[in-house]
């Protein structure tokens, strides 16, 4: 399991351990997406944002790319405080989106299909996609 805390959430190891963890991630049979999200308002200051993307299905293991949401067929635009209460379980996507703190760029009918190692990825819950 990811966990946030203990890695320091969006740090170099939080990425290398979600590499890790969708590399092993049963998702080559989906159909083919990529899934990107912008965190916004990091704690350096200044403005700074982190984003990155995740591609997966199409016959092909899943590909995080880290600094870029070019490929993404859809992404998430949040603030950082918003996406460590996500990844906490501090709240979920669902009320962020309600609230309008989540913001959808691209085509949002691909969150359909890539929800559920979406959900996994922003809880920090990646063993329920490894098996």
């Amino acid at each position: 399991m990811l966990d946030s805390a203990a890695t320091g959430f969006l740090s170099k190891t939080w990425f290398d351990e979600l590499r890790s963890a969708l590399e092993r991630a049963p998702v080559s049979e989906l159909p083919a997406m990529a899934i990107g999200q912008r965190v916004t308002d990091l704690p350096s200051g200044s403005g700074a944002e982190i984003c990155y993307t995740i591609e997966m299905g199409g016959g092909r293991p899943a590909q995080l790319t880290v600094g870029s949401t070019a490929a993404a067929d859809v992404w998430l635009v949040m603030s950082y405080r918003d996406a460590l209460a996500m990844a906490t379980g501090e709240t979920t996507g669902a009320s962020l989106l309600a609230s309008g703190a989540v913001k959808i760029r691209g085509n949002a009918a691909m969150l359909v299909n890539g929800a559920p190692i979406l959900e996994a990825v922003c809880l920090g819950d990646l063993h329920r996609i490894v098996t």
